[in-house]
């Protein structure tokens, strides 16, 4: 088994020549990733701002107003979480596809569409189903949903790896491979901490250029598993 330090060269070495592209692959489609989760915090935070104001203080006009804004709310929250699901779900899967080609070829930029392209409705619908159980089981005890998360990481890479596979396979898949991995897959995570700070001090602006870095050791630690447990 490959330590961070052994998969972080890997990814470096894949990345070679081919940094730019990756750039622009976690730029365009990380983009459709985090759009319906920004609008659902937007969401929240003018709900938040609304209920901050005392009714009694307010006149009719600004009551008129606070509920406009309040429907306006659930409206940006209703459409963040359709497109969290239907489009941020099978773009996660594109970009793990992409990163799993790099590993060992020169993927292109239309490769990071398969999770558009190949089993579009397995990609949402398994990978919603990971969300709703991280967080039942984060509602049930904090440690088992952490330990959850780390279980459930490789799922889009398993979906983007096999059209074939079904939503209930890739969750036994994901079982079995991360069995007494996801301490290592923790420890992959926690090695980019130094990089990390350096994006803090960009004001995060920094965070952009690494995420391809990151994407792509990832791919090379669930490629290891996958032979590893293969032989």
């Amino acid at each position: 088994m490959l330590k961070s330090k052994a998969l972080r060269a890997k990814a470096w070495n894949a990345l070679k020549g081919k940094y730019w592209m990756a750039f622009a692959v976690v730029l365009v489609l990380g983009i459709l990733v985090s759009v319906g989760s920004n609008l659902v915090t937007f969401s929240q935070n003018l709900t938040e701002i609304v209920a901050m104001v005392d009714p009694s203080e307010m006149g009719e006009t600004e009551m008129i107003g606070a509920t406009v804004i309040s429907g306006v709310a659930a409206v940006f929250g209703i459409v963040g979480f359709i497109i969290s699901i239907f489009i941020g779900h099978a773009a996660t899967v594109g970009i793990s596809h992409y990163f799993i080609k790099n590993t060992d070829s020169k993927p292109t930029f239309t490769d990071a569409f398969f999770g558009f392209k190949a089993g579009y409705f397995r990609n949402v619908g398994t990978l919603f189903l990971v969300n709703i159980k991280t967080a039942l089981w984060t509602l049930l005890l904090v440690v088992p949903g952490i330990i959850k998360i780390f279980e459930y990481a490789i799922i889009p890479y398993i979906l983007a790896d096999d059209a074939s596979v079904s939503s209930k396979d890739a969750f036994k898949i994901a079982r079995v491979m991360m069995k007494g991995n996801k301490w290592r897959l923790f420890k992959l995570y926690f090695s980019f901490i130094g990089w990390g700070a350096l994006c803090a001090l960009t004001l995060g602006i920094g965070t952009i250029f690494l995420t391809p870095y990151v994407n792509a050791a990832v791919a090379e630690f669930y490629v290891e598993l996958k032979n590893t447990q293969a032989t």
